[in-house]
């Protein structure tokens, strides 16, 4: 082999070998100090794009765990409520046994009086029990603002239910509180909704101006209303204090299943659904009646049991829920457990044979340096010709 100096062969290939040896070495560093066997798309193009997918379903099968857990809490808090009043209606039917015979006929005015503070009680807590603001057992679930002719352009911007009865027509009209002529709606003045059978006045402290919106609530009757400017240039023709001119309607819609995403993709398999349009409310049972007579009574009591049959059939549709669900969360817990495991054995480095490898090329790297520096010694032997 010819002696040179401009070109050292031996140093070249010994720096080429001493950066490969670097480049390996650090990436052993890489994967040893972040736990990653892949850390970016280069490391492993297949692996990154199938753990990636995978990690991402993960995510979305512990939000529907999420979704279930809340699911599991909602039914059982209907179920809860459910079984005060069974028990209630329970004790109805005895009630109406009692009043039912001729040896408690002087007991009839206390056997009504208890009947009365029971069906009371039914109603309060089918009206009051809720989950996170949805209606549970007196059948307003799912019930929207189906249509409206109370425009944005009249002051009307959005429509929120809550409570709210079903397949009912509201009437909004604008009270004029001062009790002036003819003018516009002002700070101060009222806005009334009625069903036809509730009615309910709510003053409207602040009108808003511009572009900003202003919310009224009847919480008589499950409606909130959201309103704009437009409506203080609505004219009321009030010539007295209470006088109301309707300027719209608003139309809900039948109540609907609730539909809970218990999975990870967009379809019918991945959603549980459960009917919470069920009125627990005495209307809702049929629960009309006294106790005041011995034959009212005897009626009663057939009143009683088709109650308590309606109530139980009812919650068996609760119990049932509450069981599909738990099966799903105990599935989605297996779904979890199995992803997660799969981006594992993708994505988490082999930590032992990690190391291995970073000693390997550790020593590869040294032994490059001592190479490289023998490879610019060789060089210098050339001095030698000149002596």
């Amino acid at each position: 082999m010819a002696l040179t100096v401009q070109t050292n062969n031996a140093a070249m290939t010994a720096l080429k070998n001493l950066n490969a040896n670097n480049m390996a070495m650090n990436k052993s560093l890489n994967r040893l100090s972040s736990g990653f066997r892949v850390n970016n798309a280069a490391d492993d193009a297949s692996g990154y794009a199938v753990s990636s997918k995978l990690d991402a379903q993960t995510q979305r099968l512990k939000a529907a765990s999420l979704n279930a857990t809340q699911a599991q809490a909602m039914t059982k808090m209907a179920d809860a409520g459910v079984n005060e009043i069974q028990n209630m209606v329970v004790r109805l039917e005895t009630l109406a046994t009692q009043a039912a015979s001729a040896n408690n006929a002087g007991e009839l005015g206390k056997l009504d009086a208890e009947r009365i503070k029971l069906e009371s009680a039914i109603d309060k807590i089918a009206g009051s029990t809720n989950y996170n603001g949805v209606s549970l057992l007196d059948g307003t679930a799912g019930v929207t603002a189906s249509s409206t002719d109370f425009l944005v352009s009249e002051g009307l911007s959005a429509v929120s239910t809550n409570g709210a009865a079903a397949s009912t027509t509201f009437t909004a009209y604008l009270v004029e509180a001062s009790g002036t002529a003819t003018g516009t709606f002002g700070a101060g003045d009222k806005i009334t909704l009625t069903d036809g059978t509730t009615t309910q006045t709510v003053a409207v402290p602040t009108l808003p101006t511009g572009q900003s919106t202003s919310t009224v609530s009847f919480g008589d009757l499950g409606i909130t209303l959201t309103i704009n400017s437009a409506l203080s240039g609505q004219t009321t023709n009030a010539a007295n204090a209470g006088t109301t001119t309707a300027i719209g309607t608003i139309t809900t819609s039948a109540g609907s299943s609730s539909s809970f995403q218990v999975g990870a993709d967009n379809s019918a398999n991945n959603r549980v659904t459960l009917d919470l349009t069920k009125s627990y409310t005495t209307t809702g049972l049929g629960l009309t009646g006294d106790l005041t007579t011995q034959a009212n009574a005897q009626t009663y009591i057939d009143t009683a049991k088709t109650a308590l049959n309606k109530l139980v059939n009812q919650r068996a549709d609760l119990g049932a829920t509450q069981n599909q669900v738990a099966f799903i969360q105990s599935n989605l817990a297996t779904s979890i457990e199995q992803t997660t495991a799969s981006v594992s054995s993708i994505r988490d480095a082999d930590m032992a044979a990690e190391m291995a490898d970073f000693t390997k090329n550790k020593i590869l790297a040294q032994a490059g340096t001592a190479m490289l520096a023998q490879a610019n010694q060789a060089a210098q032997n050339v001095m030698t010709l000149f002596r």
